[in-house]
């Protein structure tokens, strides 16, 4: 999973300490005085494509060859903060802008800027939000790989049997009075162990069978942040700024999340959900007991999984008050500042970075591509299995909330963990909660 926060892996993040650049990569070769690159990553669907396109990178450059060290997300960040800290860091390895500032603050990455300059490459090819978000104080630190955002995933059988169908999924709004049409629609897909619709008489909220909607987002990503946008808030002053998620804005979409648990009744209970331990939104929709689910673009083969043969389908978010929004970020291959192959390197991350490869991965449907012109390769890949990822398109096209970039993240990914769930679980206010949040992330930023 491309942006996926667990427990385990913000722990390791606020506790592993980064050691300044140097040492490299501990293979100074391969057979035949081929030069041995490692190339780490986390996610199993991207691999055979990105194997099968190393494969034809290597017979270009017979002097170089790329062995991949996979891991999964949770082992992936504590092993390579390890790495860091020890100077023994893969040549190349993917970076997430959550751990990116504090990456780019402790110079572990290489500044590719020069030799962009150098070879004369065209970045004119990446999205330019995306390629902005690597960018600090003129140095450029990451080349556009993938990206993702938010959509609603959708089960096309709990569609039918509410008699609705994805077109009625299409222009829907929320807002924090009634909830609006959003809420009106995920009533219809609540059903109770009677068979009894949420918007039907003698429909009973304390024995749900299907719920309209699930949502699991330890840091907000998944759900809050997106109806933040919706409803004008700014998490941050400016990037890399301070939070201001204590403002009203923020805090009424918190508190439309909860009420879409406490008081409408349509969303799977936190208890079920909450992270660590809960299950993943594709076995919740899988298993029936949601209709619909917020969730990244990361998982459309968890879903594919769980819903196969065109079983789900994925529709825009509804949009808030001050219209629609989505959060909207990507990932990079970072060349180790340390590595002791840096041209090499260099060869490979411009190869990851082309047009050929990113339209090899796309084909293969494992990620949406960093260059906007491959995204109907992307599209068309799934719509062949019969099933419409359009919901992704369209959102990463409007507006857009990259992830926020700061030096707190460890703090804010901490308390964001445990402080939400209780709000989530009934047990602190919205309001409470943004302004503890808020203080302590802030108070970490130095």
């Amino acid at each position: 999973m491309s942006t996926k926060f667990t427990a385990s892996a913000v722990a390791a993040a606020a506790v592993l300490a980064l050691a300044a650049c140097g040492g490299g990569s501990n293979e100074s070769g391969g057979s035949g005085g081929a030069v041995t690159l490692r190339y780490a990553m986390w996610d199993e669907v991207q691999k055979p494509p990105i194997e099968k396109s190393l494969g034809e990178f290597m017979k270009a450059h017979p002097n170089i060859k790329v062995r991949i060290e996979l891991n999964n997300w949770n082992d992936y960040w504590s092993k390579l903060q390890t790495q860091l800290a020890g100077r023994s860091a893969p040549d190349v390895f993917w970076d997430h802008v959550a751990y990116f500032p504090k990456f780019s603050k402790e110079g572990v990455l290489t500044d590719l800027a020069p030799l962009i300059a150098q070879d004369k490459l065209d970045t004119s090819i990446y999205d330019s939000k995306l390629a902005e978000g690597w960018k600090v104080d003129g140095k450029v630190y990451g080349l556009p790989k993938d990206w993702d955002t938010i959509g609603l995933f959708y089960s096309t059988k709990a569609l039918k049997e509410a008699a609705l169908t994805p077109a009625d999924l299409d222009g829907l709004t929320w807002n924090p009075t009634d909830g609006g049409t959003f809420v009106r629609v995920l009533q219809k897909l609540t059903v109770d162990e009677n068979g009894k619709r949420a918007d039907e008489p003698g429909f009973d909220p304390k024995k749900i069978k299907q719920y309209g909607l699930a949502m699991q987002a330890p840091t907000g990503q998944q759900d809050w942040w997106n109806f933040a946008l919706q409803n004008g808030c700014k998490l941050q002053d400016q990037p890399w700024g301070k939070w201001t998620i204590d403002q009203p804005s923020c805090v009424q979409a918190i508190q439309f999340v909860q009420d879409l648990r406490l008081k409408y009744h349509v969303a799977v209970p936190a208890t079920v959900t909450n992270p660590p331990n809960g299950p993943s939104l594709d076995q919740v929709i899988g298993r029936g007991e949601a209709a619909t689910a917020m969730d990244g673009s990361w998982m459309l083969r968890a879903f594919d999984t769980a819903l196969p043969n065109g079983g789900f389908g994925v529709a825009d978010l509804p949009a808030g008050p001050v219209g629609k929004g989505s959060v909207y970020n990507g990932l990079t291959e970072a060349i180790y500042a340390g590595t002791k192959h840096p041209k090499e390197a260099w060869e490979l991350v411009k190869w990851l970075a082309s047009e050929q490869h990113q339209k090899a991965v796309a084909q293969a449907g494992a990620v949406w591509p960093g260059i906007p012109a491959l995204n109907d390769t992307f599209a068309e890949s799934w719509k062949a299995k019969g099933v419409d990822v359009t919901g992704f398109k369209k959102a990463a096209e409007g507006t857009t909330m990259g992830y926020p970039l700061t030096v707190a993240a460890d703090t804010y990914n901490v308390k964001a963990l445990d402080i939400f769930n209780q709000v989530w679980l009934g047990q602190m206010s919205p309001q409470d909660a943004a302004t503890k949040i808020n203080n302590e992330a802030n108070a970490a930023i130095k």
